[in-house]
Parts: C-alpha cells; sequence; structure tokens
C-alpha cells in the first residue's frame, strides 16, 4: 500500500468518531427534549449524507485518475472484468441497510417528538387572525383553593421543566404554531384540535411564529414563550400577577404620554398599529408616571412587562378624554417592554421597550471662552454625576439653567468640582444652557424621555450549518476545479506526445 493511502486510512478513524459524536454536541444546548430529538436526527442524517458523499467524490476521482488516457497508461493483462457480483451485492444492500437505519432511528425519535409518555398539566393555544391566545386551567393551591387563571395575549407563560399538553386550535382559517427553539411545529386547522406538547429545560423567551400563510397579517403573526424558573411564580403557568402599586389611577410623579395609534409608527413601520413613543429611555431607580391616551375608534389596554408588571383599565371611545395612569419606579437598568393587551392588538404593531439606563459620569471642562462637551444628552430620570474641571486664567461658576437651577459656587484656575442632579424634567429641543451662565459661556443639556432602545440581543450560537455546508461546497468545486486543469494538462501532453502504438 502507498504511503499516501496508509495516512488516508491514519486519518479516517478520528475523523469518523468526531462525526460520530457531533449529534450528540449539536444537540447539547437544546431547550427541549423534543428539540434536542429534532437535532441529534437531522446531525445523524446529515453525517450520513456527508460521508457518502466524499466517499462518491474520491472513488469518482481515483476512477478518472486510474483510467484515464495517458502515455502511462497499458490496458490489462487477459480479459476485462465487466462484471463483480460482490460489487453489485454491496452497492445495493450497503444502501440499503443505510436507509433502514434511517428508518428506525427516525421512527423511535418520532415516539418522542409527537407523544409525551406524561405530563403537568393541558393548555390552550388558539390562532386567530392575527394572534395567539393561550388559555389555561384553573389552578387548586395547596390549601385547597381553586383560582382562576386568566388567557393571555401573544405571550405564553409556563415553568421550567414541566411538561405542558398544547391543545391547538384555530378560529378563522389555518395556521402553523412555531417555536423553533423548543422544536415545536404544529399546524392550527379549524374545526380540529391537534396535540403537541412541550418541556422547556432553559428559563428564557423564545419566539413565536406563524409558519403557514394565513392572511396580510401573516408576517405580524409572532409572540413569545415565557420560561421562567420553579418558585418564581406561585402558579406554574399563566401571566404573572399585576403588581399594582399606589398611586395607580392618578399623576403621581413625572409625568411621559404614551397613545395608542391605529396607524403604523417609526419602530415598526410594516405593521398597521403603534404605541407611539414606542423606545422610551428613562433612569435607573426613578419614579415615573405613564399617562396612557386611547384617542383611537378602537378598544385597548395598556400592559407593562415584568419586572414592573403593571395591566390597566379597558380604554375605550368613551374614555378617549380620560387617560390611565401608571405610577411606578424603574428599578434596575434593564430593557423592559410594554404593549396593547388585547388579543392580536400586539402582532398588529401595538409594543414598545423602555431602555433603562444608570447614573452617567460626565467630565467637563470650562475655559475663558468655551465648555466642552458643548451638548450633554440624557434620558429623563438618569442621576448626571458632573466633574467640573477650570482650564482658565480666571475662576468661575458653573450652572444649570431652569428648572434646575443647580451650581458649584466659583471654582479657581486649575480647580474642579462636582456636581450631581437628577433628571426629572424633560427639555424641549433647544435644551437648558449649563456653564458659567453670567460669563455667556454654555453649553446645552437635553434631557429626553422617547429615544432608540438597544438592539435585542444576538441569537445564541449554534451549529454553523450554512458555513459547513456551503464551506464543503467550495472544497468541492476547488477540488473539482484543479483536477480538470490537470485533466486539461495531461491531454495537451497527450497531442504532443501521442501514445506507443503495441
Amino acid at each position: 500500500m502507498r504511503r499516501s493511502g496508509r495516512r488516508v486510512l491514519a486519518v479516517l478513524p478520528p475523523v469518523l468518531v468526531a462525526l460520530g459524536l457531533a449529534p450528540v454536541v449539536a444537540a447539547a444546548d437544546a431547550a427541549s427534549p423534543v428539540q434536542r430529538e429534532i437535532l441529534g436526527l437531522f446531525f445523524t442524517i446529515l453525517i450520513f449524507a456527508l460521508i457518502i458523499g466524499v466517499l462518491v467524490h474520491i472513488l469518482l476521482l481515483a476512477a478518472v485518475q486510474w483510467y484515464k488516457d495517458s502515455p502511462r497508461w497499458r490496458p490489462p493483462k487477459g480479459h476485462p472484468r465487466t462484471h463483480d457480483r460482490r460489487l453489485e451485492v454491496g452497492w445495493t444492500i450497503g444502501p440499503a441497510l443505510i436507509l433502514a437505519g434511517v428508518v428506525i432511528i427516525t421512527l423511535f425519535a418520532l415516539q418522542t417528538i409527537e407523544r409525551p409518555s406524561r405530563y403537568d398539566y393541558a393548555l390552550d393555544v388558539i390562532g386567530a387572525q392575527w394572534a395567539w391566545r393561550f388559555r389555561y386551567p384553573d389552578y387548586t393551591l395547596p390549601n385547597a383553593t381553586t383560582v382562576s387563571v386568566p388567557d393571555s395575549s401573544g405571550t405564553m407563560y409556563i415553568q421550567q421543566d414541566l411538561v405542558f399538553l398544547l391543545r391547538v386550535h384555530s378560529e378563522d382559517v389555518i395556521h402553523a404554531f412555531y417555536v423553533p427553539d423548543l422544536g415545536i411545529k404544529i399546524d392550527v386547522v379549524p374545526g380540529t384540535t391537534n396535540i403537541f406538547w412541550v418541556q422547556a429545560t432553559i428559563p428564557g423567551t423564545y419566539t413565536v411564529q406563524c409558519a403557514e400563510f394565513c392572511g396580510v397579517g401573516h408576517s405580524q403573526m409572532h409572540g413569545e414563550v415565557v420560561v421562567f424558573p420553579p418558585g418564581t411564580q406561585t402558579i406554574p403557568y399563566g401571566p404573572p400577577p399585576s403588581a399594582v402599586q399606589p398611586g395607580f389611577g392618578t399623576p403621581k410623579y413625572t409625568i411621559v404620554d404614551v397613545a395608542f395609534k391605529e396607524h403604523p409608527g417609526p419602530c415598526l413601520p410594516g405593521s398597521q398599529w403603534s404605541l407611539e413613543p414606542c423606545r422610551i429611555s428613562l433612569g435607573s431607580n426613578f419614579n415615573v408616571t405613564f399617562r396612557v391616551w386611547n384617542n383611537e375608534s378602537g378598544t385597548h389596554q395598556f400592559e407593562l412587562g415584568s419586572p414592573i408588571s403593571l395591566v390597566g383599565p379597558i380604554q375605550d371611545t368613551s374614555t378617549a378624554a380620560q387617560p390611565a395612569y401608571f405610577n411606578f419606579n424603574t428599578g434596575n437598568p434593564g430593557q423592559y417592554s410594554f404593549w396593547c393587551n388585547i388579543s392580536g392588538h400586539r402582532g398588529l404593531g401595538m409594543e414598545g421597550s423602555i431602555n433603562v439606563t444608570g447614573p452617567v459620569n460626565a467630565n467637563v471642562m470650562i475655559t475663558d471662552t468655551s465648555v466642552t462637551p458643548p451638548q450633554i444628552e440624557a434620558s429623563l430620570g438618569t442621576t448626571l454625576i458632573l466633574s467640573i474641571q477650570n482650564n482658565g486664567a480666571s475662576g468661575h461658576t458653573f450652572s444649570i439653567g431652569p428648572p434646575y437651577g443647580n451650581t458649584t459656587g466659583p471654582i479657581a484656575p486649575s480647580a474642579t468640582a462636582g456636581l450631581t442632579v437628577v433628571l426629572n424634567r424633560t427639555t424641549d429641543s433647544a435644551g437648558i444652557p449649563y456653564g458659567d451662565l453670567g460669563a455667556g459661556i454654555t453649553g446645552t443639556l437635553r434631557v429626553v424621555s422617547a429615544g432608540r432602545g438597544p438592539p435585542p440581543p444576538p441569537p445564541p450560537p449554534g451549529f454553523p450549518v450554512v458555513e459547513v455546508t456551503f464551506g464543503l461546497a467550495g472544497l468541492a468545486a476547488a477540488a473539482a476545479i484543479a483536477f480538470n486543469f490537470k485533466l486539461a494538462r495531461a491531454a495537451r501532453r497527450r497531442r504532443q506526445f501521442p501514445p506507443e502504438e503495441d
């Protein structure tokens, strides 16, 4: 055996072992048993296909190399072989065994995917143009008291590691309930109840999509599955209880206006409706009042998500001049969602987010002619911590104009002073002057509540299926091109040196 053949045989065992472990590694971070089975089955079949594809290409290239017409080629001795029973049996039985193996592992996987061996609770998933609604059973507390769990629109709430049977219905046309990260995809057919199940093993928020075209609002028919750890809620399913805070229904703190709009907004221009402003920026640990208006023709209901968790009253045309007030503290830095809680409205675009930021530190340098930076922009409710350095030849007094009116007093040349102010009032586009106001050395402070929220976090890394597929295809294409160049060179050599005749 040639040295190159021995090298190939030496490399093959570790390569095959690595390929055999790939399905296990790829499914290790699956968020549900169903997703784990699907990933394991997919990568097992993919590995079979890769091995067969590589072997076929190797044999094809080897045959071309061995039997190509060249000056060195000589016909074999004796009569040429036209039949090989062992080869024919091998290429018949081999693929049959591979297909039988794929069928067997698929049948075993389907038993786990389609039906659970047991379940803890049964939930109803209801699809309608163009939103998802989730209905929960009554729950019996340890003291034997039975409580009713309200339906949730757009978001399904389930506890980690519990098994939930999903009864899937449609109220109008055909939909498909699709949660990729949990391995759920089931048709939602009117007049029929389809069954699926879920057991989420990793807490988090998972995206729900409709995977069957169902009309003009199909692209907006999305939602979420919120998986919470055990012990965080008294009831292991359903929306978290509303935490209505003192002062609900009356203004108490700095007011931020929010309005339902039955037309597209700047955040989701392709949607039908909106909440404006759809991006709100606030400082942490700040008391704020949301004043929510409904001056539209439909009925709406404002909800603020966890951890604030506030649900407002129903607002219809009779309350057009009567806003609802929400008094709350923003808490720690983070990003929180708000939306219309009426079924289907969130999917039509009535949603937004609050970006809560921590304290802001700013270094300000004042000279005899200017102040740097010339403009500071911060969110409403931000605790602004200023460090002011006087780099001028004379003393200066640093102040912030009304409605704040904060001042440091005289700052000697080369000296530094500090000033902390809670920005509890918004400003217009002109802003508020700051600096040595008496000397006319000023900059501009802008305090805003409506702003652009941070981009959503990137999805967790997974197996690079696309990269591997295109990489292998590119490698095969490069090898084919190189081999064709080699064949072309051999053909040119044959034209220059014709083969010897016997």
